[in-house]
């Protein structure tokens, strides 16, 4: 059973390898298929949030995997499902996917498990410290039996999200201030708005998109919000790059929610790129912290725009007289 330090080792290693080669893989390309996206588990259908949200995608790029669908052994077994033999190619052990459970300690906590005297300095430390555990899942192109083909990746029936209009209700149900004009894209958190250039300056729809999901990701770490931009000041002069790539992740995120494509390279981030790698090698707890508030802003965006849907279907309810 490997230790806390070895798991958030080990993840951070592989991270880190995939942006030393440009790739980063919390990016999806576009794909119009069906039962693709953010990796989700089989039985909630919820998607995977933190770190998780990260290694999924990566594993499934790896082994050429394209359904969003997982879940443990034990969970596709009672769908009436198998799991397949593992292939002779295959090590041993290595045929299902470690993924991790992640709890917030706080730091009192977290220095009664580690047997740490608490001294009130969180100068360099997060206020919270994550337990982990480790259980394995199975993609399911890993698994076989009557009835599997609903859950693999297939092509659309319909162009869906073909206008990027889910796109366009998250964002306008934020009401967040955005203003447009200029040659730069940013947050402003003093002033508490975003800027964007011009819809027609952006060299397709999507960048447009993955844009503006990126400044509002920057913009739930305001004060009044999630409060994020100060508590991030830990990383003292990194504390900027550490915010970029929260917010980096925080986007893709987002997009990969309502279909919006994106490149799977890094051409646009390169002045971040070193950065992020220095603060990843420098702290292997890192990835966790960015992961985890970059689902908390995900939430904290696509809540204003689910319930807005919640109150629609009350009012088509009531309209039908379903609701008394």
């Amino acid at each position: 059973m490997p230790t806390q330090a070895e798991i958030r080792q080990q993840i951070t290693d592989r991270i880190v390898e995939t942006l030393q080669a440009g790739t980063a893989l919390w990016r999806r390309p576009w794909s119009n298929l069906e039962n693709a996206g953010s990796p989700a588990n089989i039985v909630s259908k919820r998607s995977y949030t933190g770190v998780n949200a990260l290694i999924l995608p990566l594993v499934a790029s790896e082994r050429g995997w394209s359904s969003r669908w997982w879940g443990t052994f034990r969970q596709w077994q009672e769908l009436g499902f198998r799991i397949k033999p593992r292939p002779s190619h295959v090590k041993s052990g290595e045929w299902g996917t470690r993924v991790v459970f992640c709890k917030a300690l706080a730091r009192k906590q977290a220095h009664e498990r580690s047997g740490k005297e608490d001294h009130g300095d969180d100068r360099e430390h997060d206020s919270r410290s994550f337990l982990l555990r480790t259980y394995c899942v199975f993609h399911a192109e890993q698994v076989e039996g009557d009835g599997i083909e609903r859950f693999l990746a297939r092509p659309r029936t319909t162009t869906a999200f073909e206008d990027y209009r889910p796109a366009e209700e998250v964002i306008a149900a934020t009401d967040a201030r955005i203003e447009y004009g200029g040659n730069k894209a940013i947050y402003l958190p003093d002033e508490d708005f975003i800027r964007l250039p011009v819809r027609e300056s952006f060299e397709s729809q999507h960048e447009f998109y993955a844009t503006s999901f990126h400044e509002l990701g920057h913009w739930t770490g305001h004060q009044s919000r999630l409060n994020r931009l100060v508590k991030n000041a830990r990383f003292g002069d990194r504390a900027y790059a550490f915010e970029e790539l929260v917010a980096e992740i925080a986007g893709c995120f987002l997009c990969n929610e309502v279909g919006v494509p994106q490149s799977t390279k890094l051409e646009n981030q390169t002045a971040y790129l070193a950065s992020w790698l220095a603060v990843l090698q420098q702290d292997a707890s890192a990835i966790f912290t960015a992961a985890s508030q970059a689902s908390a802003a995900v939430d904290y965006i696509l809540a204003f725009s689910r319930r807005n849907d919640e109150a629609n279907d009350e009012d088509e309810a009531t309209v039908a007289g379903v609701g008394g």
